[in-house]
């Protein structure tokens, strides 16, 4: 069962990969290796879901006048944020805004610009799946520095 529960974590919004992973390790005592391979899985299978179903999504939205007000401002901010980043990098951006683990930075993001700025469904799960395995890595590394950070601190006290 933790690594189905690791795995959920790995495919909710705001927590994603970046909280599976500690999730999974910490918690759930699972190793550091499958725990990551479990974070990764889990992202790539969102960004499986969200390019899939966000056109429909969207389009579903516009029937519902407060809805497609929500979702146009959503659209326009998130445009308005990442226009320079796209113009500069071009689609390689994706995988830069899904690698870096900061909240409002992942899979869900990564995978609404690809959207928003009509990146192919093909090149944008290439991009954004890359960017996860990459988010993965460098999670599981501070996860496992984060914990020998504290196992010395402990040590000290």
């Amino acid at each position: 069962m933790p690594y189905i529960y690791t795995y959920l974590w790995a495919i909710t919004p705001i927590v994603e990969l970046r909280g599976a992973i500690p999730i999974g390790y910490l918690h759930y005592q699972l190793g550091i290796i499958p725990t990551t391979l479990i974070g990764i899985l889990g992202g790539i299978t969102i960004v499986l879901f969200c390019l899939s179903i966000l056109p429909t999504i969207f389009k579903l939205l516009e029937y519902v006048p407060v809805l497609d007000k929500v979702k146009n401002a959503v659209l326009e901010k998130t445009r308005t944020k990442h226009s320079e980043k796209m113009r500069l990098w071009g689609e390689f951006f994706l995988v830069v805004l899904v690698a870096i683990p900061l909240p409002g930075s992942g899979a869900f993001t990564g995978s609404l610009v690809a959207y928003l700025f009509g990146i192919p469904f093909k090149t944008a799960f290439m991009l954004i799946s890359f960017g996860t395995i990459i988010s993965g890595i460098i999670v599981a590394t501070l996860t496992l520095s984060g914990e020998g950070l504290w196992s010395f601190i402990s040590g000290l006290l």
